[in-house]
């Protein structure tokens, strides 16, 4: 009896071990269990997962979170927490929002489907431009906060030196120089040269511009124009980058400012199709004098006050059609005729600044096609725009002189030192 009582306890402890043994692996069968229908996987413990989606036309920031899984009460907070520090938040086509969330599946009805499960969102990453992030980050008490983060950017000057072929802008935008880095070049230009008649095919350009990378060293974006040089048939004209009074200027070798106070052509991207002077006049059919010089350029272009000044006249002009004219001091003023509609943000009396838009090319007025009729007034009368010279704005002197010349020694150093980042097919 004594032996049969000891195997039933045996026996009985046993059994209780097997069923231990069984049941634990029901629940590590459980725990690890993987969901694969659907495009997605499904794991039963609350590790963060990360999902990134890639913005595509029509996609709003509530349909990603809806369609991750985010509950409803976490969607609407996080728009909530968005909206405090962007009023009308957009996404970018192409951006990449990182979503980081935890889910847990329904341990009471595992075999249920995965509508059940609980996903909670901890952080929600949205690109905002290539300088800054906006991160949605999940508080202790459900609630969420917004903040901007900027993005760390490595800064590096890049070189570029190459032979005009096309067009100044044209090869410089084709050999990598971005267009907003060219267009600051030819405005810089704009004061002394004649961008028709004065470049030609085999003229040289070198330029010193200030690049910023990512941390996978993709370039975002282009900063300042440090330096830049046209070598033309005749002269070689100069430019480097100096700051006074935490401003930044543009100087020539010897200190003296480029920007003047007329522009001599108040229009980017435009050809001369009449200069100044006696000319047939191409709709009365006579000789006439031409008292300004026409700019070639397709409708919408925008037209840019030459100077500083105050708008004196906007409106409908005999043969000029829309017409505007700025006075610049008590000597002179400028004219622009033909546009197609004024910049609504002048009236008659508004200040205006060199290169403000004040307008757009058209063909109003006694016009045979779409250009801008540009005047230079002395004294009341149109004169030659050509054979005015325009007074320098800042020259330096002293010890701000002395503060431009080591600035441009150590431009000129990265000049030495930097290799060009042309293509090499436009290498001089």
């Amino acid at each position: 009896m004594f032996l049969l009582f000891k195997s039933y306890q045996y026996f009985g402890y046993f059994l209780s071990q097997y069923n231990n043994s069984q049941n634990s692996k029901s629940k590590l069968s459980k725990s690890i269990k993987i969901s694969l229908s659907g495009s997605s996987l499904n794991f039963d413990f609350e590790d963060e997962q990360i999902f990134n989606h890639e913005v595509k036309n029509g996609d709003t920031l509530l349909k990603i979170l809806a369609d991750a899984g985010a509950q409803e009460q976490d969607v609407f907070a996080i728009l909530n927490a968005l909206k405090k520090i962007k009023s009308s938040p957009s996404l970018n086509i192409g951006a990449l929002i990182s979503i980081t969330y935890r889910a847990q599946n329904n341990e009471e009805n595992p075999e249920e489907n995965n509508t059940n499960n609980k996903i909670i969102i901890s952080n929600v990453t949205i690109p905002s431009s290539v300088e800054e992030n906006i991160v949605i980050t999940r508080k202790n008490d459900g609630g969420y906060d917004a903040r901007e983060l900027k993005i760390k950017l490595l800064r590096y000057n890049s070189r570029y030196f190459g032979v005009i072929k096309n067009g100044l802008f044209v090869d410089g935008v084709e050999a990598g120089i971005s267009p907003n880095s060219m267009m600051n070049m030819i405005n810089l230009y704009g004061y002394d040269i004649d961008f028709q008649r004065d470049i030609h095919s085999g003229d040289k350009f070198e330029m010193l511009v200030e690049s910023f990378y990512d941390e996978n060293g993709k370039k975002v974006r282009d900063g300042s124009v440090l330096y830049s040089s046209l070598t033309l048939q005749n002269r070689k004209i100069e430019i480097y980058m100096h700051k006074v009074d935490n401003r930044i200027e543009y100087f020539d070798s010897k200190g003296n400012s480029v920007r003047k106070s007329l522009l001599r052509t108040p229009i980017n991207g435009a050809r001369v199709s009449s200069g100044f002077g006696m000319r047939r006049h191409p709709i009365l059919g006579y000789s006439k004098m031409h008292k300004g010089v026409d700019f070639s350029a397709s409708t919408g272009t925008p037209i840019l006050a030459a100077g500083n000044g105050t708008v004196i006249y906007m409106g409908i002009k005999g043969g000029y059609g829309n017409y505007v004219q700025i006075k610049h001091n008590n000597d002179y003023s400028t004219a622009y005729g033909h546009a197609s509609r004024f910049n609504k943000k002048f009236r008659v009396g508004a200040k205006v600044k060199q290169g403000d838009v004040v307008a757009y090319v058209g063909t109003t007025g006694r016009s045979t096609g779409p250009h801008l009729h540009f005047e230079l007034l002395y004294k009341g009368s149109q004169v030659n725009p050509a054979k005015v010279k325009a007074t320098s704005g800042i020259k330096l002197v002293g010890k701000e002189l002395v503060r431009f010349e080591s600035s441009k020694n150590e431009i000129d150093k990265y000049r030495k030192n930097t290799p060009n980042q042309l293509k090499q097919s436009n290498d001089s």
